[in-house]
């Protein structure tokens, strides 16, 4: 006996028509996109690794949710096609510290096809945007941003789980005690116990490891107190890793907590189109995840989208990974400088970022 259907949500209903529509309007469906001669997945890889200016293979597979095969599919269309250079590179960060992979570029022909691709964009939303009600443009900016973001926070559900402990196997192979479901997720903006959250983790990790105290706890409480003051200012941001756990089995409510956090504080005194990348930790247990490396490139597309001329940061030394994390993403040391603070003598890297001339958006 068949069992009856559930009757369907009508939003569930309404959202597949309306996405259906979507993928028609925008031609995913044609052999070619964007009017280029090439399949929608190599366009969006090509803009994927314009935007960047480099991408590595490890990079784009995330960020276009493929595996590394479809990939080298992909982006074979515009290699073949001079739009696309590509060379193998160590990339340091991957968990096999000789593992190579291949890093892109776009040669002086993708650059002028990626803007050609931007400009039949932005005349395909200008052209929709027109057949609307002025009042109606911030309600479908809103909604497409509400919706896209849910998008990626179920993907991000499904995606990035944080390792489970080993339990004793029961008779039957079954876990003598289910662990809990863990997943993280990238959130912009401030979310409660966002102040309180990253002075614990800053103070966990460098009193165990620099032995700093209460002049550092005090000094940072009241830096963090000012960047969460002034996030409503739309030159500053913040992003948070925050870990849903689900208790296993089901029966009370699931938890959050904050386990990661960057911010872009872009009021910096007489400095003008400059911001500083502060505060970047991520937890001790949900390291390897690639949170970091979500973390810091939230905060970087932030600072390419709003324009910023350059964007510092302070480290120290030792920090070898962040300090690979900074290099890749386009970071050069410019000092160094022996302060003393917190009852010890720091020794402070400056890395900078500084906008390439050619970034597609200082040529619209």
């Amino acid at each position: 006996m068949i069992a009856p259907k559930q009757p369907l949500n009508p939003h569930i209903a309404a959202l597949r028509h309306a996405s259906r529509k979507l993928v028609r309007e925008w031609g995913f469906l044609r052999p070619n996109f964007a009017g280029t001669p090439f399949s929608p997945a190599a366009v969006h890889c090509l803009i994927e690794i314009g935007d960047s200016h480099t991408h590595s293979s490890s990079r784009l597979c995330t960020e276009l949710r493929v595996a590394p095969e479809q990939l080298d599919c992909i982006v074979s269309e515009l290699v073949d096609a001079g739009y696309v250079a590509a060379e193998e590179a160590a990339e340091t960060a991957l968990p096999e510290p000789n593992a190579h992979v291949a890093t892109y570029r776009l040669t002086a022909g993708g650059e002028e096809i990626l803007c050609a691709i931007n400009a039949y964009a932005q005349e395909q939303v200008t052209k929709a945007l027109a057949a609307v009600p002025p009042d109606a443009v911030s309600d479908i900016t809103s909604s497409f941003r509400l919706y896209a973001t849910a998008l990626e926070r179920a993907s991000a559900a499904a995606d990035v789980s944080t390792p489970q402990s080993s339990r004793p196997a029961s008779p039957g192979g079954l876990s003598a005690v289910a662990a809990p479901a863990r997943v993280v997720r990238i959130e912009t903006g401030y979310r409660p116990g966002l102040v309180a959250r990253a002075l614990d983790m800053h103070i966990s990790y460098y009193s165990r490891t620099e032995g700093w105290g209460v002049e550092f706890e005090t000094d940072l409480g009241a830096i963090l107190s000012n960047l969460v003051s002034r996030l409503g200012n739309p030159l500053n941001q913040a992003w948070s890793a925050v870990e849903t756990i689900f208790p296993q089995p089901p029966g009370s409510d699931a938890t959050e907590r904050i386990v990661g956090v960057i911010f872009i504080d872009g009021q910096i005194p007489g400095k003008e189109g400059s911001a500083r990348l502060r505060a970047f930790i991520v937890e001790d247990n949900v390291q390897g995840l690639g949170l970091g490396r979500k973390l810091f490139q939230a905060a970087m597309s932030f600072v390419i989208e709003n324009g910023f001329r350059e964007c510092r940061l302070m480290t120290m030394r030792h920090l070898l990974a962040a300090r690979r994390l900074y290099e890749e993403g386009g970071f050069k040391e410019v000092a160094e400088v022996m302060k003393p603070m917190w009852g010890t003598n720091v020794a402070d890297l400056e890395y900078c970022w500084t906008r390439p001339s050619e970034h597609p958006a200082d040529r619209e």
